[in-house]
């Protein structure tokens, strides 16, 4: 389903004014995160260009049970391939280290920070990360080129480096995996029918099995 008539001039403003918010996060200028500014930035353009966000993927699901089982199924596993496989592997080319989660240390054995984010993982994380990065910021790469079969597929890994730019704070390693993971999300999406529940679930699910194996103490690199 084609979002909408493409207007590249429009996706360059919004992308540029996107990636701007991501730098100044980056830089120190906006507290705790900056994807609560992203989304409204996102939710103004959208709603502004018309008709809202269905258009771009939140909209009912056209099989629930098969997307929900195989989703939250996909989140786990990759959960796991990135923590075992693929983040090792990227230390390893690039003698970065692992990812730096030093940062939610404090949360092992402690049953209220295990609440508070997996509160956060499932707000500001999944959902609302998956209608920046899925929702617009790969549309608006789409539409670059027109909606063309390519165009998706270069907005899927240009969506990726974005959302892997956005968790620089992690070390370089950790944005090269973040990166992989967005990709990940980005398949979920096309894969889909770019509907975001799906890569919403999925990311959900992920954080959730991280935060839990950080919680036991259990988590790589701690």
């Amino acid at each position: 389903m084609m979002p909408m008539t493409p207007r590249p001039a429009w996706a360059v403003v919004e992308l540029l004014i996107g990636i701007a918010i991501i730098v100044l996060g980056l830089a120190g200028y906006i507290a705790f995160s900056s994807t609560p500014w992203l989304l409204l930035a996102a939710t103004i353009f959208i709603w502004r260009r018309g008709p809202g966000w269905r258009e771009v993927g939140l909209r009912r699901l056209d099989n629930p049970s098969a997307v929900v089982t195989a989703s939250l199924a996909a989140g786990v596993a990759y959960q796991f391939l990135g923590l075992y496989a693929v983040e090792p592997a990227i230390a390893q080319l690039t003698h970065a280290g692992l990812p730096d989660v030093s940062a939610f240390r404090p949360l092992i054995g402690n049953g209220s920070l295990l609440a508070f984010w997996l509160a956060i993982s499932w707000t500001m994380a999944a959902f609302m990360e998956e209608l920046v990065y899925r929702g617009w910021f790969l549309t608006r790469i789409a539409e670059l080129g027109g909606f063309s079969r390519g165009a998706w597929l270069a907005s899927a890994i240009g969506s990726s480096a974005l959302f892997g730019a956005a968790h620089l704070y992690q070390g370089p390693s950790g944005m090269l995996a973040t990166g992989l993971t967005g990709a990940f999300f980005a398949a979920v999406y096309l894969v889909t029918g770019r509907n975001l529940w799906g890569c919403i679930l999925a990311h959900g699910t992920l954080d959730t099995a991280g935060f839990v194996l950080i919680y036991l103490g259990l988590y790589p690199g701690l």
